[in-house]
């Protein structure tokens, strides 16, 4: 009699093994896969903290840098020292200007840049009249009802009292919002306040750029109310000296080119007065009678806005932060921080 053979027999055995054996290097492969992603991703998080962290150091360290700049502006010693013919003078001891133009700070990491623009080169829109909100808010490319929304609704902001203008808002407006809260009913303690402002948008406000107004115009150029006014200036007029390339622009209504002539002639020293300045740039001659109101040739001020960006050597990656500065050689340190905003774009 032949004994029958088992269906799980030795060769049998062989091969469930063998399955089992590819089945667990399976397991095995995807468990190190898993593991070697998750590795990847942290050790990526971690280069990526430490060049966040990095170019946070460079734009905190670009704003040591300007305040010291502000601090030596202020200085009669370092003025002395520094009282001599322009061409003398190596190029990184001079004195910064404080109309926004770039300065940039070498590190081994990258570049740091900053701009400093001193707080009497705007308007101020706690002071601004009904007429110069009208004009410099038309030359952002606002027109008609919507230009009289933004000005009555920033007047009536600022106004005591619960009327509002004919295209204003008051707290019966804002407290109709999704998010309701109150009209401020006076003066605007930042210049970021206008973002609660009735028609006042996040384009107009950062000044993103738009293509509405055609080539060359303020909205093309991507100036906003950031870029123009203040709560710590002197009222409606700006100083020529100090003043921005949107402020010549727009505040004053100049031609760019013009308004880059104005730039490139007070780098070697600021204008005296409205002779000195015809002198040196003569074609702002036919706008000097609508201007000469608006403008002031020496305004002292201990406010300053500061901002630095961190930048990547490739520049794909940018970390920025902004002040305002008050220099007061009364404080401690020589200055003293009224705002600081921990992230700008």
């Amino acid at each position: 009699m032949k004994l029958q053979t088992s269906s799980f027999g030795p060769r049998n055995s062989k091969g469930i093994v063998l399955i089992m054996v590819l089945w667990v290097i399976v397991i095995l492969s995807m468990i190190v896969l898993e593991f070697s992603f998750a590795m990847r991703t942290e050790v990526n998080i971690a280069k990526n903290y430490k060049a966040e962290t990095q170019l946070y150091a460079m734009a905190e360290g670009g704003v040591q840098r300007a305040i010291a700049e502000l601090i030596y502006k202020q200085d009669p010693r370092v003025q002395q020292k520094r009282d001599k013919k322009l061409e003398e003078v190596p190029p990184d001891q001079r004195e910064w200007m404080t109309d926004g133009r770039a300065y940039r700070l070498p590190f081994d990491q990258g570049i740091c840049e900053v701009r400093v623009f001193s707080e009497t080169g705007k308007v101020n829109i706690n002071i601004v009249s009904d007429p110069t909100l009208r004009k410099i808010i038309g030359q952002l490319g606002l027109e008609g009802e919507a230009r009289d929304i933004v000005v009555d609704s920033i007047l009536d902001w600022r106004d005591p009292g619960d009327l509002h203008r004919i295209n204003g808002a008051k707290n019966d407006y804002y407290q109709s919002l999704k998010e309701p809260y109150n009209c401020k009913s006076g003066n605007l303690d930042s210049i970021e306040e206008l973002l609660l402002v009735r028609g006042v948008t996040p384009d107009l406000f950062y000044g993103r750029k738009g293509s509405n107004k055609g080539e060359g115009s303020a909205k093309s150029e991507g100036i906003g109310l950031r870029d123009l006014f203040s709560i710590y200036s002197s009222g409606e007029q700006v100083d020529i000296n100090s003043a921005s390339l949107p402020v010549l622009r727009v505040v004053l209504g100049i031609p760019k080119d013009v308004a880059s002539a104005i730039i490139k002639a007070r780098e070697d020293k600021g204008f005296q007065d409205q002779a000195d300045l015809l002198q040196r740039v003569p074609e702002l001659s036919p706008l000097i009678a609508q201007i000469s109101g608006l403008v002031v040739y020496s305004s002292m001020t201990s406010y300053y806005t500061v901002e630095s960006r961190g930048k990547t050597k490739e520049a794909d990656a940018i970390r920025g932060v902004k002040t305002i500065v008050k220099i007061d050689p009364l404080e401690k340190d020589g200055y003293k921080i009224v705002q600081w905003v921990d992230t700008i774009i």
